[in-house]
């Protein structure tokens, strides 16, 4: 079962949780028929509630823990994000205040970050081209070109210096962009929950009446469940999926470089 949810998409992870987590009150619903009237004290219901209550305390705190995990993921690469687009903006200011004759460098690192963002957004971009580099080559390639300048002044020694860092400072968080951004969930950690909170589902299944209503609120309650985990994979990986980070920030820094 790990094997088959990570491998599966978040959609088919929220459905299986849907599945299961409904399937309880389904369950739930059966057993009120077989079991004997006994069971169904209050005795019996008021100790069924304590468990309930502990379990959905639990619950809630994993899933809680799992939410703002991801979502602190999501946050990181899209801080990265940001960082990648302002020190592109800088790095291109700087060359092109150094002289013209790092006229070539700039237009490779206008063709880099146009790049970056095909290989990150393909479903954002009407042209795609191919590259026989990798896009990390092509920082290294810059970087090379840019260490190679025979700098005249003072001035142009210290923006040559300060290419340079900027450029390693890009490489890094291209980097960590890549690492950080394919991390996702633990599948035992999503199958936890669903596994407690299908076991809920039964139980007020179990003691409910059988009628419209109750199955509404439960299939509605299985709803939300299979939604806040379709939330958790998908913030998981914010390069991959439905829900990947905004695209914006390196769209406008590129606009503003071709102009």
């Amino acid at each position: 079962m790990l094997k088959l949810i990570s491998d599966a998409s978040s959609i088919q992870v929220a459905l299986w949780a849907f599945g299961l987590i409904f399937g309880g009150a389904v369950m739930g619903f059966v057993f009120q028929l077989i079991l004997p009237e006994h069971h169904f004290s209050s005795e019996s219901k008021d100790a069924a509630k304590l468990g309930a209550g502990l379990v959905a305390t639990l619950a809630a705190l994993i899933l809680g823990l799992l939410i703002s995990s991801t979502k602190g993921t999501f946050d990181q690469i899209n801080t990265l994000v940001n960082q990648v687009a302002a020190n592109y903006i800088h790095l291109d200011r700087l060359l092109a205040n150094y002289g013209p004759e790092t006229t070539p460098i700039r237009a490779e690192l206008h063709n880099a970050l146009s790049l970056k963002i095909q290989e990150i957004w393909p479903e954002e971009c009407k042209v795609h081209t191919k590259s026989p580099l990798h896009t990390s080559s092509m920082f290294e390639k810059i970087a090379g070109e840019i260490s190679a300048l025979q700098p005249a002044t003072t001035l142009q020694t210290r923006l040559q210096n300060s290419s340079l860092q900027l450029e390693d400072d890009l490489l890094h968080e291209r980097w960590m962009i890549e690492v950080v951004g394919q991390g996702g969930v633990p599948p035992l950690l999503l199958i936890i929950p669903v596994v407690w909170i299908t076991f809920l589902t039964f139980l007020y299944a179990l003691f409910s009446p059988r009628n419209l209503t109750v199955i509404t609120v439960l299939f509605f309650c299985s709803l939300s469940i299979a939604g806040a985990i379709f939330l958790i994979d998908e913030m998981s990986t914010p390069l991959d999926g439905k829900i990947k980070v905004s695209s914006a920030p390196l769209r406008l820094i590129l606009d503003q470089l071709q102009k």
